[in-house]
């Protein structure tokens, strides 16, 4: 069990390709329940929502920030470029929501900075 633990929580050490991808697709899957579950409580009410979100949604956001440092530390990359691929897309993004009230140069800023994010995203 600590093992277990220790693999999806633990941000030390490396972790390889195959055991990455699998976790990736692991986190994707559920993500997905995460979203329906998080969903069907704020359908209900706004407290369990908050008691899901505690429950359910920061678990799996750590598990995701702990096997992308990991492999980063593969790659020989500090964990601080989690900040390029988590922080700056939702920055650009909030960003370019607040300039796309500017007319139609706003508009193209807007696609310009949505993209830029979608890429860093990728």
């Amino acid at each position: 069990m600590e093992d277990l633990l220790e693999f999806l929580f633990g941000a030390s050490g490396r972790i390889s390709r195959a055991k990455y991808w699998r976790s990736v697709l692991i986190s994707v899957g559920t993500g997905l329940m995460a979203a329906v579950i998080l969903f069907t409580a704020a359908g209900i009410a706004a407290p369990l929502f908050i008691i899901a979100v505690v429950v359910v949604l920061f678990p799996w956001l750590l598990w995701n920030v702990s096997f992308t440092t990991e492999r980063l530390h593969d790659r020989d990359k500090s964990a601080w470029w989690l900040v390029t691929f988590y922080v700056v897309p939702g920055a650009l993004g909030e960003f370019a929501k607040l300039i796309s009230f500017a007319g139609t140069v706003g508009t193209v800023l807007y696609t310009i900075l949505a993209l830029a994010a979608f890429a860093l995203t990728i």
